[in-house]
């Protein structure tokens, strides 16, 4: 008669076959970057998962592979499009997959050698953006389906509308005020999530088409997908071009700090380090 870690290995090896997980040995499609204390996170679609490099970052460095999806279609992170760090430990990924959104932290005895969670229970449609309140308390989510941005609990439950916010990216600034980047004529808004009303900031549609948002001390970017570039905005709704350069193919996820902007360019598969005052460009992974 099996015995019950027999009757687990069993199941274990019934649901999640050899060929899985990934076995992608470097970035294919990286579209979003994000910091951590220690980690720059890096979600790839195409190769299904979350890669890091050491923060902080001044040079190129081969990045590793800190979040594994799955190969099969529509199974664990099979084709995230969303990433940030988790306030307790680890990283919270939105796979469009599974409608899902996981919190994710390493474990050498696990399938795929991860803890993956779900939070969620399928109710999203496809979690295009994530962003963790100030207090750690909440997770709030664009979902590019249902064209609207989401809340719900950092330990996971349903998700409650917030706003009719179609964000493609979402960033707290200083004061907890939760700026959103969208494909609309009103390209950036904030949000007010304690009353969950919004105002538009940038509008006419200035941006080709805006793939992720940063803020840092008084100033926001913006990355243009379509226009090959990376804009800057204030909380007054100016904005203005700021970096374009050959180098950039697609700029899609951002972070900034005091002294720089990281940017991820899926289609030149490589995240750029972009200083503040010189404008001076670093590859962050290495060829």
């Amino acid at each position: 008669m099996a015995n019950a870690q027999d009757s687990t290995d069993q199941e274990t090896a019934a649901t999640y076959p050899d060929d899985f997980w990934t076995e992608a040995e470097s970035p294919v499609y990286p579209r979003g970057a994000v910091m951590s204390e220690d980690k720059l996170f890096v979600v790839d679609s195409d190769a299904p998962g979350v890669w890091t490099v050491p923060w902080p970052a001044n040079k190129a460095a081969k990045p590793e592979r800190y979040v594994t999806g799955s190969r099969y279609l529509r199974k664990t992170m099979s084709r995230p499009f969303s990433a940030t760090p988790h306030p307790e430990g680890g990283v919270l990924v939105g796979d469009s997959a599974t409608r899902e959104i996981y919190h994710v932290t390493p474990n050498a005895d696990a399938p795929g050698g991860q803890d993956a969670k779900p939070l969620n229970g399928g109710f999203l449609g496809i979690p295009m953006a994530l962003a963790v309140s100030p207090d750690g308390k909440t997770i709030y989510v664009g979902d590019a389906e249902r064209r609207a941005t989401f809340a719900l609990p950092i330990e996971g439950g349903e998700p409650e509308l917030v706003v009719r916010v179609n964000a493609r990216g979402l960033v707290f600034d200083e004061q907890g005020t939760l700026y959103a980047v969208t494909p609309d004529a009103e390209a950036v808004i904030k949000i007010n999530v304690a009353e969950k009303t919004s105002e538009p900031v940038v509008t006419d549609r200035p941006y080709g088409f805006p793939g992720g948002i940063a803020w840092h001390d008084g100033t926001g970017f913006v990355s243009d997908v379509y226009g090959k570039c990376i804009w800057q905005f204030t909380a007054d709704g100016k904005t203005e071009k700021w970096f374009e350069e050959d180098l950039l193919l697609g700029p899609v996820g951002l972070s900034a700090t005091a002294d720089a902007v990281i940017v991820s360019d899926p289609k030149a598969k490589q995240v750029y380090r972009i200083d503040r005052e010189s404008k001076e460009v670093t590859k962050l992974f290495a060829d």
